[in-house]
């Protein structure tokens, strides 16, 4: 906890930290409210449903609770690890409002209806967050991949995250609340936006990873003597090159004396 406490001290206190912050907050807020104006245009202008491979032959279930409520969990586990690590926060900001922006784009450019599925849905406000066309991509899929590639430096978070990643593949497969290329198509869209977000705020993704890469232990480095001081004092004497000549002339000579 204490070091909690001195990571917001250390960072609020500089203003390229807050800065940074509040241009994620900002692009944040921009790209939410790109995403339900894309939502909204999509619902309105939705087509027929279409033949699926998988959902043709696997479901409906309902699976509402775990769809609407896993959702609530999940954000809330990775506020706490936000909450934790204050020096995640501006990367996180940043590259969910880009997800979200290029989740825009697509929802805008695909308008398929949904697969049919059991008409009884929870409250309205819930209803217009889950349960609009935006069906290309998954969100739901490619926001914890996004969380399992920002985490991969961490493999208990990397581990968890791709089985979130999972789950909520199989659980909106299984209730019919994609198709199956919204699913597949996400974990490459996700992993194209981790590569742009890295590339695009370096600054902040270095300071993401910079806990970690601090609290990690320094390999010890090993000075190689070329000449070990023991090795010299047991080498014998230097020997010299001698001619063959030189041998036969010495060997001569010690006869004769």
């Amino acid at each position: 906890m204490e070091d909690t406490l001195r990571l917001y001290a250390t960072h609020f206190a500089n203003r390229a930290y807050i800065r940074s912050v509040c241009e994620g907050t900002a692009f944040l807020a921009a790209s939410t409210i790109a995403i339900f104006a894309a939502v909204s245009y999509a619902t309105v202008h939705a087509s027929n449903p279409v033949t699926d491979f998988v959902l043709s032959r696997v479901g409906p279930f309902n699976l509402r609770f775990l769809f609407v409520y896993g959702t609530f969990t999940a954000f809330a586990v990775t506020a706490g690890l936000l909450a934790w690590k204050p020096n995640r926060l501006p990367f996180t900001l940043k590259a969910v409002a880009l997800f979200l922006l290029i989740r825009a784009v697509f929802v805008a450019l695909t308008h398929v209806a949904p697969s049919p599925i059991d008409p009884q849905q929870p409250v309205p406000f819930l209803n217009s967050i889950f349960y609009g066309s935006d069906l290309f991509f998954s969100g739901h899929t490619g926001l914890p991949f996004l969380a399992a590639l920002a985490f991969w430096h961490i493999p208990l978070w990397r581990i968890f995250f791709l089985a979130l990643t999972a789950f909520f593949g199989a659980v909106v497969l299984l209730g019919h609340y994609h198709y199956s290329i919204d699913v597949l198509a996400a974990l490459f869209i996700t992993y194209g936006v981790f590569q742009m977000s890295c590339w695009l705020f370096g600054r902040d993704y270095a300071l993401f990873r910079s806990a970690e890469a601090q609290a990690a232990p320094r390999p010890k480095r090993i000075r190689k003597k070329l000449f070990p001081l023991r090795e010299i004092r047991r080498a014998g004497k230097p020997f010299a090159l001698h001619a063959v000549g030189d041998d036969v002339a010495a060997g001569d000579q010690a006869k004769a004396g």
